[in-house]
């Protein structure tokens, strides 16, 4: 017996399968909309923009060379990811093109596995994989016809909707039927793709204009909408603390990195004084940065117990947050996923679902101007 008509024979209940539809597809709905919100998302200055997150995937994903041709194409890659998972989002929880958007979701989710999760150690600390098995679960059982409104039946619901299908005289989820117009499979899937895009572009219209409403709302609250920023958590600003953002570690794949002061001068990152006030002072690594280095990402300034200074890129070598400075254990801390880097030991890992140490950058000292410096 085949592999395929053990599955013909095996009956899976449709609603022990609603939980994880609905959670995928509330979940891949929430993060579309989520991109469209956040205002740090498209801004390519910021390092947490679908740029710099494709600069920092570019150093450590096994599909390096794939991402390389696509970082001119940030902008409309990262719209295409958004839309993708809204119109993913709205076929689970609709049932239309069911299959199609289960497949898309899987495909989404390994992609974000070679990606942002790649880096997670042991592998199953990563969400991504758990989601594309998720995924593929759903394109393998299909609705099982329950939970479809009748305006999607109408567009040529298949009358069982599962691979895994059963004899009619059988009890189980395969019995459950759904009227059927005389349509092919292929002009069923069209139309219910195009029902399935027209839904998402609706989705997509109504949550862009959320995004201007809410960065001008936080530009009158006292900053940029890059400035005040919130995490993945949150859809819109908050009112700015009154607080040094290095002294206290900030930050998600999806959080803005605060813009800071231009050089001060050549490769000039900040002032002495500003530095032993603080005990930490967050920057941006210069664009004339030696070239083994990463121009544009964040980076911090950490005064030592020796009273030495040390600098590092403040990219997280796990899925890319910001590290900020933790005074009370004197250790460089992630807030995304809590990996902890030692500031005294050239970053290396003291906890934390990563192996790799942070990037250390050559400093140097000018007491007579009062300044720090990037060695060119």
């Amino acid at each position: 017996m085949t592999f395929r008509d053990q599955l013909a024979k095996a009956t899976v209940p449709a609603a022990a399968l609603v939980p994880v539809r609905f959670f995928a597809g509330i979940t891949f709905l929430y993060a579309g909309i989520d991109k469209i919100l956040d205002p740090s998302f498209f801004d390519s200055a910021s390092p947490a923009s679908i740029y710099g997150q494709l600069h920092a995937f570019e150093r450590v994903s096994p599909v390096a060379f794939l991402i390389r041709p696509m970082e001119p194409y940030a902008l409309i890659l990262g719209l295409l990811i958004s839309f993708a998972e809204i119109a993913i989002g709205l076929g689970a929880l609709t049932g239309l093109a069911f299959r199609l958007a289960a497949a898309g979701g899987m495909a989404l989710s390994i992609l974000f596995w070679l990606t942002a999760s790649w880096t997670t150690q042991p592998y199953f600390y990563g969400p991504d994989l758990p989601y594309a098995f998720a995924w593929l679960t759903l394109a393998l059982a299909g609705t099982g016809g329950l939970l479809v409104p009748r305006w999607v039946r109408e567009l040529g619901m298949p009358a069982d909707d599962g691979w895994v299908a059963g004899t009619p005289g059988r009890p189980g989820w395969s019995r459950r039927t759904v009227p059927q117009p005389d349509i092919s499979p292929q002009r069923r899937l069209i139309l219910q793709a195009g029902a399935l895009s027209v839904g998402a572009l609706a989705v997509y219209s109504m949550a862009a204009p959320l995004r201007f409403v809410l960065g001008a709302r936080a530009s009158d609250e006292g900053g940029t909408a890059l400035d005040n920023a919130t995490d993945s958590g949150n859809a819109g600003p908050t009112t700015p603390v009154a607080t040094d953002p290095a002294t206290t570690p900030t930050g998600s794949p999806d959080d803005a990195a605060p813009p800071t002061a231009a050089p001060l001068a050549g490769l000039a990152i900040a002032r002495i004084s500003d530095v032993d006030k603080a005990g930490a002072k967050r920057f941006h690594v210069p664009s004339a940065a030696p070239s083994s280095m990463y121009p544009g990402d964040p980076g911090i300034i950490v005064k030592l117990a020796d009273g030495t200074y040390v600098a590092y890129d403040a990219t997280c070598t796990h899925q890319g947050c910001r590290v900020g400075w933790d005074k009370a254990d004197n250790v460089l801390l992630c807030p995304c996923h809590g990996a902890a880097f030692d500031p005294s030991d050239h970053g290396a890992v003291l906890g934390g679902p990563t192996n790799q140490p942070l990037l250390e950058l050559p400093l140097q000292i000018d007491q007579a101007s009062g300044t720090i410096s990037i060695k060119a």
